[in-house]
């Protein structure tokens, strides 16, 4: 990993450790609990990623006459590196979310419904007009699904295609994102459109079925193979599409199609993912601010490392 990027690759770490000690402490005083046999899956899928990691790791470390052989499989570690770290983290972060919706702070519904009624938009008016055209709706379900998709196929191009440092922004700005997300919708939970306004269709209320379980207490395990996004505002889907679209704009021939796929993904997220209006325009604000924060932190980092390698030329040029 070049170096100017291990002190972000080991603050990822950091912000996961400090989220597993939260959700340890927060689950020992909790009734919610994670399903032995959920945890056990999961540690093992971790365990494997650290594994292939390993083998990346070291197969790089060897000597290639082919200096483009040896790029690829740095690139390839490299990317599997912040993998393991997203990995850890995605399960981290779904047991904080989970955990945060069990706090049962005041709903702001209403007072979404009222802002998004603002500019003229009705939730329950363009759910109704969508499910009437068919192909609309078709489109729109294949944009909001692409969503996981893409969440496997990015690190997969980026490792091909020598844009490790790319993948790892991404992952650094879904930490980022996912952990501010999480902690406004803390302080101000929202249920989803799909339960405030009753919708009972297929893959819409059952997506979000556990948001009221876990704040009337009912609800009290926890499987991670049927885990559900149960933040509303802001929509991490919104931003998650901004990030996607952002990862692969050194990847020209794909950049374009990433752009327009994630845009139709961003219009998907109030009827395919219960959103209000709100949470789609806070996530793009949220998602633009984090995208920018972030590309900050790693180009001081490659700054400081330019300085650093310049002060040694002219330490070596002038010893005296």
């Amino acid at each position: 990993m070049p170096k100017e990027t291990r002190r972000i690759y080991a603050a990822a770490w950091w912000v996961t450790i400090v989220l597993i000690v939260i959700d340890l402490v927060w689950m020992r005083d909790s009734r919610l609990h994670i399903q032995t046999d959920s945890a056990i899956l999961s540690v093992q899928t971790i365990a494997l990623i650290v594994a292939i990691t390993c083998v990346f790791w070291a197969v790089s470390r060897r000597p290639f006459k082919a200096p483009a052989r040896k790029r690829l499989y740095e690139n390839v570690a490299h990317v599997f590196m912040w993998i393991a770290v997203l990995a850890v983290f995605t399960h981290v972060g779904i047991v904080f979310q989970y955990l945060c919706v069990t706090t049962g702070f005041p709903l702001i519904s209403d007072a979404l419904i009222s802002a998004d009624c603002a500019p003229g938009f009705h939730w329950l008016d363009t759910y109704r007009w969508v499910g009437a055209h068919h192909w609309i709706r078709v489109v729109l379900e294949f944009a909001y699904a692409s969503g996981s998709v893409q969440f496997f196929a990015v690190p997969i191009i980026l490792a091909l295609t020598a844009n490790s440092r790319d993948y790892a922004e991404f992952v650094v700005q879904f930490i980022v994102a996912t952990t501010l997300v999480v902690l406004i919708a803390l302080v101000a939970p929202a249920e989803s459109a799909f339960i405030k306004f009753g919708i009972h269709d297929p893959g819409t209320v059952s997506t979000v079925s556990d948001f009221m379980p876990l704040r009337n207490g009912s609800a009290r395990e926890l499987v991670f193979s049927s885990a559900q996004g149960l933040v509303s505002f802001p929509s991490l889907h919104a931003i998650l599409a901004l990030c996607l679209a952002y990862a692969l704009r050194h990847v020209r021939p794909l950049f374009l199609a990433g752009i327009a796929l994630n845009a139709l993904m961003i219009l998907s997220t109030p009827t395919q993912g219960g959103h209000y209006l709100s949470d789609v325009l806070s996530g793009l604000a949220v998602g633009m601010a984090v995208i920018y924060l972030v590309r900050k932190v790693f180009a001081e980092a490659k700054r400081s490392k330019t300085l650093q390698q310049g002060s040694n030329l002219i330490t070596t040029l002038n010893p005296d």
